[in-house]
Parts: C-alpha cells; sequence; structure tokens
C-alpha cells in the first residue's frame, strides 16, 4: 500500500520547490506541486540565511492549499558538500563506518567536527578474488543540516531526511521505467544535468548506480544577465524573454543565422558545454570501459526551446530534455506541471 501523504520541499536560490506525494518503493504520486521565489538573502549555496522569513512563505503556501501532511523530506545541493566514491575491502556494517571515515581524513584537510559524513554501499564486487565494496561517500557540513531541521521544526512538519540531489535522481534511475514514452534500460550509462539558476549538476548513472556527481557554477542566471545588460532588462524580464523568444534550433540549421537573443543564449550554452564535455573526458579517462551513452536535462533553463537539440548536435551524445517518466504519476487538481522543474523534490520521495 502507499504510504500517507509527504511534502518535499527543494529550497534554491532562486525559487522554492514544493510536491504533496504518496510514494511506494520506486513508483511516486503527486497531488499538488508549487513554485514560490525564494526570498532575497534568504538561502544561499544551501545554507539557510533566514529561517523566519522561509518559514513564513513555506507555511503561507501550505495553509493557502490546506495541505494536511505532517512529514517532510528536504534536497540540498551545496557547492560545500563533498562526495566521493571508495573502494574497500568487504567488511561488517559496525567496521565500514570507522574505515570510510579513515579514508576521507586521508582525502579531505577538513574539521570533522563541523561535517556530517554519511555513506552508503553501491555494489558488492570480487577483485582478484577478494570480496570488495564501492562505498558511495557523502560529507555535509553540519551548518546546513542544522539549518534545515530548524526550519522544518518551525513549520510544525515532521522531519524524515535530508537528501542531495544527486543520490536522490540516482535512486530514481535505479529500475526499468519509461523515459518520454521510451522504455530506460539500465545496461545505458546515462548523464542527468540539472541545470539550475546558479549551478548545473551533474551526475553520471551506470546501471542504475551514481557514478559520478559534480557541480558546476554556470547556470540559468549567467544567461538572463547577459540578456538584461544587452537589452536593459529586470532579470526578471530577462529570463521571461529567454524562455518566450530565445529559439537554438536556428544554430542547428544555420549558425550563421541567429538573431542578438540568441547568439546571447548560444554563448553561454557554449561555455556549458565546454563543462560538460570537461567532465566527460576525464569520467571515461578514469576506467576503461567508461562511456556516456545518453543526456537528460531537467530543471528552470532546460526549457530554454531546442536546447537538448543544440547540445546533442555539439556532444554528439543523444541528448533528451525530461518531459514523462512512468514511475511518476501527477495527480494535480489544476492543470498539469512541467516534470522537469520539479525532478529534485519528485526524486527524494521515491523510495522512502
Amino acid at each position: 500500500m502507499f504510504r500517507k501523504n509527504m511534502i518535499s520541499i527543494d529550497i534554491g536560490t532562486h525559487a522554492i520547490k514544493i510536491v504533496v506525494g504518496k510514494t511506494k518503493k520506486n513508483n511516486v504520486t503527486i497531488y499538488d506541486a508549487f513554485t514560490i521565489p525564494t526570498p532575497a538573502e534568504a538561502y544561499r549555496d544551501g545554507y539557510i540565511k533566514n529561517k523566519e522569513t522561509l518559514k513564513k512563505v513555506i507555511h503561507n503556501i501550505l495553509s493557502k492549499y490546506k495541505i494536511k501532511a505532517k512529514e517532510a523530506i528536504c534536497s540540498v545541493e551545496s557547492s560545500t558538500t563533498i562526495t566521493r566514491e571508495l573502494i574497500l575491502p568487504h567488511a561488517k556494517p559496525e567496521e565500514l563506518g570507522e574505515m570510510v571515515r579513515f579514508e576521507i581524513e586521508q582525502y579531505l584537510p577538513i574539521r570533522f567536527d563541523e561535517y556530517l559524513i554519511e555513506y552508503k554501499i553501491l555494489e558488492e564486487f570480487q577483485e582478484d578474488n577478494i570480496k570488495k565494496l564501492r562505498v558511495l561517500v557523502v560529507v555535509l557540513p553540519k551548518e546546513i543540516v542544522e539549518g534545515y531541521l530548524s526550519l522544518i521544526r518551525r513549520l510544525k512538519l515532521k522531519p524524515i531526511i535530508l537528501d542531495i540531489h544527486a543520490n536522490a535522481i540516482a535512486r530514481t534511475f535505479g529500475s526499468n521505467f519509461m523515459i518520454n514514452g521510451t522504455k530506460y534500460e539500465l545496461d545505458k550509462t546515462v548523464t542527468l544535468i540539472d541545470i539550475g539558476y546558479e549551478y548545473m549538476n551533474i551526475a553520471i548513472i551506470d546501471k542504475g548506480i551514481l557514478r559520478f556527481n559534480r557541480l558546476v557554477q554556470q547556470g540559468g542566471k549567467d544567461v538572463d544577465t547577459n540578456i538584461a545588460n544587452a537589452f536593459n532588462l529586470s532579470l526578471m524580464d530577462a529570463e521571461k524573454r529567454k524562455f518566450e523568444h530565445g529559439d537554438l534550433e536556428k544554430y542547428v540549421e544555420s549558425y550563421s543565422s541567429a538573431n542578438m537573443l540568441n547568439e546571447l543564449i548560444q554563448s553561454n550554452v557554449d561555455v556549458w558545454i565546454q563543462e560538460i564535455e570537461r567532465i566527460f573526458q576525464y569520467y571515461t579517462s578514469r576506467e576503461r570501459g567508461n562511456r556516456i551513452d545518453e543526456i537528460y536535462l531537467y530543471g528552470g533553463s532546460s526549457n530554454i526551446p531546442n536546447l537538448a537539440t543544440y547540445i546533442n548536435s555539439r556532444i554528439n551524445i543523444p541528448t533528451f530534455k525530461i518531459d514523462t517518466m512512468s514511475n511518476i504519476k501527477v495527480e494535480k487538481k489544476k492543470g498539469q506541471i512541467n516534470l522537469g522543474d520539479y525532478i529534485n523534490a519528485i526524486s527524494a520521495l521515491i523510495g522512502r
């Protein structure tokens, strides 16, 4: 049976995404989804700067739509989050934690009393007849965790879990399902690119397992700023023009025929592509057989018209914007939602 409704909250510098839904294994049913602007100076790079202001705007939207759910899940991404994949000898659970901490201490010159270390076993395998574990380790500042816990308690909600975006989306791609009407095959290596306002989060998933994750300091704000400066617009109006009048298809058809707006968008997207290619080169060089089969885009600026087509033409890897996923059912009362805008919040619900 599906458990009771839960609230999933994804706070970003530009917007707060909230979804309400029920989950069963790797399937989720969404009943409500909301986007509200993030108050100025209230949130930055994973850190909650003004709990009372955030509490007020989130409480107002939950009250307005009479949301009764009391359990809350949050998802976060921050440039201060550290992820590492470790290969360790097979060990009992009580021994593994100490091994992880020892290995991380060798890699990272940090004060461990200021960080939380979480890990999960990605897979068990044998190498030279020795049993080993592939372990994903996440190191997150305690200040971030405590900020979210305090916010959720101020909202009089029960905190269930705080997840990072890459881990949540990897769990979503951990089983067979249909994406954009086509069967997703677990034997493929896919790259999921969340194009947010200030950052791009690039996650590489191989056989349903998160293998690699990088946060790139490029995003939709860079495009908006260039458009605003060129046309003397506010950032809000520049963002609107980007989505309503931008179109990268003409670059695929004829690189010399673009107007000024599309030239500005294209120049930023080319910087994104350089970063993506650099990460791909690093990943494929790490281990023989590493490859990228497909790219899936989501997040706010994935809505730039024909962005996927343009990236495909430059990188020569099949690239798609996420539109539908068969393991996500939307029963929103007032029309449909743009799935790609809510993937982080929805993914945090799956498997809970």
